[in-house]
């Protein structure tokens, strides 16, 4: 649903799939793959896709859509890079990285509405 970025926050709190101009939010399924991971640092990229692997692969052998807690349930992306992740266990992921002036903005409207610091996975 294409939103205003005044309405993202809202979006993003409620786990809600969105599109603000290059702010976006997606909830991943459990065959889902991981979209492009764009500029996020190989070993945050590596970590979400092989966490989305393994839910697919331990989902397929019968463990159910929940098996693996760590594996990404909801992605926030700025122009096309994962800022932000919510974890089927709850957890809120926000890598320390620094981008452009807007990725810093859309950093943090995502920690504010998600009551999230900066954290590594």
């Amino acid at each position: 649903m294409r939103v205003k970025i005044a309405d993202a926050a809202r979006f993003i709190a409620n786990l809600c799939p969105f599109t603000a101009g290059s702010l976006r939010g997606d909830c991943l399924q459990v065959l889902s793959g991981v979209a492009a991971t764009g500029e996020l640092p190989a070993e945050y990229a590596e970590t979400l896709r092989e966490a989305q692997r393994e839910r697919t692969a331990r989902y397929l052998a019968g463990e159910g859509r929940e098996a693996v807690p760590h594996a990404p349930a909801y992605v926030v992306t700025s122009y096309g890079t994962p800022i932000a992740w919510v974890t089927l266990a709850g957890e809120v992921v926000i890598p320390p990285m620094t981008y452009s002036a807007t990725t810093t903005r859309h950093q943090a409207l995502v920690r504010a509405a998600l009551g999230a610091e900066l954290v590594a996975a």
